[in-house]
């Protein structure tokens, strides 16, 4: 049986586009469609790419997640976009987007249409190492370049107190994975607190890919319990025999000093759509609950 499902990496903005993957797994990119039209955007993200190998990084030192969130007008300083982007990239990129970290920046430079100078930059990026050998990378990154100038501001990379992820199920009827309209059976909420975006993807997406993508209930019910509520299985027991689609939607709220936060513009959301499987739903006909028997209802 193919499973299809949807790993979405996205920046909260309408314009969409799709590409299909070898491994089964669409990746959903919105790109940016602003009022103010005179900017460019660039990203990174290693995020889906490690979530589709599954892979688990181990780590010994527990280590803060890095924050940078700057916004600056630099309209006075005569610089085209593509310099700023220049010096982001050597002062950044060049040095974080690699394999020691799990990373996620988002860049933007506005500019005036008629001169074509910048007028304001934004960075919004999150990062983790992924090892120790990494920690000790990030240290001396951190010496050398935090707090030294980057376009006439303080280049500031800060440590997160914390993560808690605000997660969304929703489950019902889609006739399209990738378009609307989704016609919603039932919508739950929760919310958890780690430590970092490193322990979070090591614990809760971690086991969103290994027991969220299939209708087997042995997996999907016992991870319903331990992420939405102890007595979701019983809810969307019948929820999910009806359903073709299930959607999880985690908002990564990172707890900052003098009780700030930060939201990141990346977001990622991951969808099952079940339809090619051979009831055409996201749960088992039959199966095993715990040492119960599951069979579904047929509707009258």
């Amino acid at each position: 049986m193919k499973v299809n499902y949807l790993v979405t990496s996205l920046i909260l903005i309408p314009l969409y586009s799709f590409s299909q993957t070898q491994d089964d797994v669409t990746t959903l990119a919105i790109s940016q469609n602003p009022e103010n039209k005179n900017s460019h955007v660039i990203t990174y993200s290693n995020e889906t790419e490690n979530l589709k190998q599954n892979m688990s990084f181990i780590r010994s030192i527990d280590y803060p997640t890095q924050i940078i969130r700057m916004e600056k007008n630099i309209e006075s300083q005569q610089f085209s976009c593509d310099e700023v982007n220049d010096q982001i990239d050597k002062i950044l990129v060049q040095h974080i987007v690699n394999e020691k970290f799990i990373y996620a920046i988002y860049i933007s430079c506005y500019y005036n249409p008629e001169t074509k100078l910048a007028t304001q930059f934004i960075i919004n990026s999150y990062f983790d190492p992924v090892s120790d050998e990494a920690i000790t990378y990030l240290e001396s990154y951190l010496n050398e370049y935090n707090g030294t100038d980057l376009l006439g501001t303080q280049y500031k990379i800060e440590s997160a107190k914390g993560l808690v992820i605000s997660l969304e199920i929703a489950a019902g009827m889609k006739k399209k994975p990738n378009r609307p309209p989704f016609t919603e059976y039932r919508k739950d909420h929760s919310s958890f607190y780690f430590k970092s975006n490193y322990e979070m993807k090591n614990k809760l997406f971690s086991d969103i890919y290994q027991n969220f993508f299939t209708p087997d209930p042995d997996k999907i019910l016992p991870f319903l319990d331990k992420w939405i509520s102890s007595h979701a299985s019983s809810i969307y027991k019948a929820v999910l025999r009806d359903s073709n689609y299930v959607e999880l939607q985690p908002e990564k709220i990172f707890l900052m000093d003098n009780e700030e936060i930060f939201v990141s513009n990346l977001k990622q959301y991951f969808s099952h759509f079940c339809e090619s499987y051979e009831n055409h739903r996201c749960l088992n006909r039959a199966g095993k609950i715990g040492n119960k028997e599951n069979y579904s209802e047929v509707a009258s």
